[in-house]
């Protein structure tokens, strides 16, 4: 018995038909999104300049006061150590090639021994507005501070802080150093003024 394939075909009405897709026009902006997406840009540049500037502006001024703070107490630390590991000290009013004692005035003579002809003298010029070292072995000044605005910055006091009228035997030594930092020069010189004060003992006394 011969067995046949009995296949059907689908109706032509069967058939799915996909749908053609839909042309969508192209749309492009407005003039009034565009002047919109402009001005939100504009402010978003103009913001992330100013932090900029702004974090530049920090930046010198935070470098400006690390650096002034460093350089006062390096001058703190050079001459208070001489003043309490010394003989004697004696203020008055001096320069490279002389000295005169008084209570006051813009120099510190300081004897290491008892030896006064050994001596180390710091003393501000007042052309140059700077705080000098020179020792009884070498007179060769030696820059220790600039921009010093203050023409007397030593003085001799008592326990209290009185200036003395007179030498006496029991005394401290007041330094008041008053600065004039650069600040920033753009887009002027702006100055940043700060004073360094003290009190030193010789040990001896």
């Amino acid at each position: 018995m011969a067995r046949g394939i009995l296949t059907m075909k689908p109706s032509q009405g069967n058939v799915l038909q996909k749908p053609l897709p839909r042309k969508v026009p192209a749309r492009a902006f407005t003039l009034a999104e565009m002047m919109t997406t402009l001005a939100i840009f504009s402010l978003v540049v103009i913001a992330m300049v100013s932090l900029q500037v702004f974090g530049f502006k920090m930046n010198a001024f935070t470098k400006s006061k690390l650096k002034s703070t460093t350089y006062s107490l390096k001058t703190l630390n050079r001459i208070r150590k001489q003043v309490r590991g010394a003989n004697s000290v004696a203020v008055g009013n001096g320069d490279r090639t002389s000295f005169t004692a008084d209570t006051s005035g813009n120099a510190l003579q300081i004897y290491p021994t008892a030896n006064e002809d050994d001596y180390v003298r710091f003393y501000v010029a007042t052309n140059t507005d700077a705080l000098y070292e020179i020792t009884s072995a070498d007179d060769s000044p030696s820059l220790i501070a600039s921009n010093i605005i203050n023409q007397t910055p030593f003085e001799m006091v008592d326990f209290q802080g009185n200036i003395l009228a007179d030498s006496q035997e029991h005394y401290a030594i007041e330094m008041t150093l008053q600065f004039a930092q650069l600040d920033f020069s753009v887009p002027s010189d702006n100055y940043d003024y700060y004073t360094l004060k003290t009190v030193m003992t010789p040990r001896i006394q």
